[in-house]
């Protein structure tokens, strides 16, 4: 019998990576590839780029922000089936946007209903890593989120061709067929008999079961403020990226392809750098840190470069530098929370994450509608990410 402090380390561990590396596919990737229905949706319901903008952030908040609710369900269920259910509700909140006639209906069935979805499959299946991997997480998590990677180079040109062939809702709706596959994701999330597997939850209160103490302790409440500032500025890119690069004069197709670009090279850097963390001496903190101030010097670049080259040499960079902190998160989170609290510790992490991606999409929009270009945007990006670097300096 395994328990929380000596995990398997492998066996069944690779299937549960592999479950979570399809998650992300299917979840995490489509927060980044929505940005090429932005175009569509403004073109066809006539709106504000700020309020437009909702559909995504809105969608990117809800997955994140209700990973608490994901992880107390998990904690009365299991990971197994609270994915599953995740899977059917996302579909479903796909599966109505087709008929959708406004910003507001799409806020309401893409951003809230199917955002919810995705986060009842995104944090218990990363936490279910945390649960089988101990000296090599964060080798394990790298390979486990460049799904996320490895979507944004596969959807965002596959949206483009639905879209181009079906229509935006047309397109929606095959996407909902998609979303049903977490339900096979599920499936391979084999619980692990832990010591504490067994335990009663029926004496639990509300605030243990959403493990609410965990924000009194200062090195984590620190780290994911720091976290939320970093999502206020890398939420931005994927929202105007596309049609930066369109009103550069860029053709929709190529303009689609450079989240796809940065994708693929995400996909990439995320399991090297998460198997480089782990074999060298310096603190993974530190090597955190690289990532964020790499994705900074990008963004304040982007408005200087005129050419599709330029902006796929820095999507490179993106991707890079991307790819260095993101398999970190759950890493730190589970230095600063503990094994046995990982589910709560990702839970509160994705809040913070959530409220920055809420935030960042609707002010680059804002901006955009102020001063007519995306210029402004970046450059905020780039000061909430240099933010978050310097209150990681408290750590």
């Amino acid at each position: 019998m395994q328990s929380a402090d000596n995990p398997p380390e492998g066996g069944w561990g690779w299937m549960v990576v592999l479950s979570t590396f399809l998650v992300h596919v299917i979840a995490l990737g489509a927060t980044k590839s929505l940005g090429v229905f932005y175009v569509e949706f403004r073109e066809v319901f006539q709106d504000g780029a700020g309020n437009t903008s909702f559909i995504s952030s809105v969608f990117a908040a809800t997955t994140f922000i209700c990973s608490p609710i994901a992880s107390a369900l998990s904690n009365l269920t299991s990971c197994r089936t609270v994915v599953m259910a995740g899977s059917v509700i996302s579909a479903v909140g796909l599966g109505v946007s087709y008929f959708a006639k406004s910003v507001v209906h799409l806020i309401i069935t893409i951003g809230l209903i199917t955002g919810f979805g995705f986060s009842l499959m995104y944090s218990p299946s990363l936490a279910m890593v945390g649960k089988y991997f101990h000296k090599r997480h964060a080798t394990a998590n790298g390979i486990a989120i460049s799904g996320a990677g490895v979507s944004m180079f596969v959807l965002s040109p596959l949206f483009q061709f639905l879209i181009d062939e079906f229509r935006w809702n047309g397109a929606l709706l095959i996407f909902a067929a998609m979303a049903l596959n977490g339900c096979v994701c599920g499936a391979l999330l084999r619980p692990l008999h832990l010591k504490d597997a067994d335990k009663d939850n029926d004496g639990k209160t509300v605030l243990e079961m959403f493990d609410v103490t965990l924000l009194k302790s200062g090195p984590f409440l620190v780290y994911n403020l720091s976290l939320f500032a970093l999502m206020l500025g890398n939420s931005m890119i994927f929202v105007h990226l596309v049609a930066h690069a369109e009103a550069l004069g860029v053709e929709k197709t190529q303009a689609a392809f450079l989240p796809s670009i940065l994708g693929m090279v995400e996909a990439v850097a995320r399991p090297i750098s998460g198997w480089l963390s782990d074999r060298l001496p310096v603190r993974k903190l530190y090597f955190y840190m690289v990532g964020c101030v790499g994705l900074a010097i990008c963004n304040i670049a982007i408005p200087h470069l005129p050419t599709y080259a330029a902006l796929v040499a820095c999507m490179v960079f993106y991707g890079i530098s991307s790819g260095i902190f993101y398999p970190l998160i759950a890493v730190l989170v589970r230095e600063y929370s503990g094994v046995s609290r990982i589910s709560g510790g990702l839970g509160w992490a994705f809040v913070f994450q959530g409220a920055g991606f809420l935030l960042g999409q609707p002010i680059a929009g804002w901006l955009y509608d102020a001063t007519g270009n995306y210029d402004m945007s970046f450059y905020a990006a780039a000061t909430f990410i240099f933010v978050s670097v310097v209150v990681l300096l408290l750590l």
